[in-house]
């Protein structure tokens, strides 16, 4: 029997309210577009892509839509991942035909997630895995199956996967870390999206501090569940 991935969404309203903000412009590019395959790809590494990846790959699942979560990064040791410790197969496992689809794909603790490691295979170039036919077929059928695919891949400016990757889905959204991406990784990220034709949605900035994110909150004050009081000066 195959383990169970347990996943873990933060506790703090605030960040699940970033979250949900971030979730609400995925649904209405899906409705809008027909986008069901998003790549999540940081500038930089340690931008905590895959905590976004896993925190918004939750929050649908939450809202009902059948979601699969996959780990793109194909180099990085298993050994040296919180999610793929003690699994069996996953995704260059299954391109390398050693195992069936349905061997790859776990279950979470979130009944509408299930989830793809990136597998044990390392007999293969991680590109030539990604450029493969079978890769390609994968894909396809994975947006048959899910609602959405939420695809967690290496900074953009430190390998080409994430490159890849976003010539397969439907859409990418860059990770940037505030007060710590610098611009010109940020603008060498965008040249080379532009370079391999993705379709670059937007770009989420990640390490914000509570009080700069609610300067965004406008009028009402959804953490308090009360309006804010505006002073009026009298003359």
């Amino acid at each position: 029997m195959k383990k169970t991935i347990n996943l873990y969404r933060s506790k703090d309203q605030v960040v699940n309210d970033a979250f949900d903000r971030a979730i609400v412009n995925i649904y209405v590019k899906r409705e809008k577009y027909g986008y069901k395959s998003f790549v999540l790809c940081g500038s930089e590494a340690g931008v905590g892509t895959t905590s976004i990846a896993v925190e918004m790959a939750i929050a649908l699942s939450v809202a009902g839509w059948k979601t699969l979560l996959i780990d793109g990064d194909l180099r990085k040791d298993a050994d040296y991942k919180r999610l793929n410790q003690e699994v069996e197969m996953g995704l260059t496992d299954y391109v390398q035909e050693q195992v069936s689809k349905e061997s790859i794909i776990y279950e979470t603790n979130w009944p509408s997630l299930e989830y793809i490691p990136c597998g044990l295979d390392e007999t293969e170039s991680p590109v030539r895995v990604l450029c493969s036919v079978k890769m390609e077929k994968l894909m396809a059928e994975l947006k048959e199956k899910y609602d959405y695919i939420i695809i967690d891949t290496p900074s953009i400016n430190s390998l080409v996967d994430g490159q890849i990757f976003a010539t397969k889905a439907d859409a990418t959204m860059l990770v940037a870390a505030m007060n710590s991406s610098s611009k010109k990784n940020l603008a060498e990220a965008k040249k080379k999206f532009a370079a391999a034709g993705a379709n670059v949605i937007g770009v989420i900035e990640n390490m914000i501090e509570v009080d700069e994110y609610k300067k965004y909150i406008k009028d009402f004050d959804y953490f308090k569940k009360q309006k804010y009081v505006k002073k009026v000066k009298v003359q």
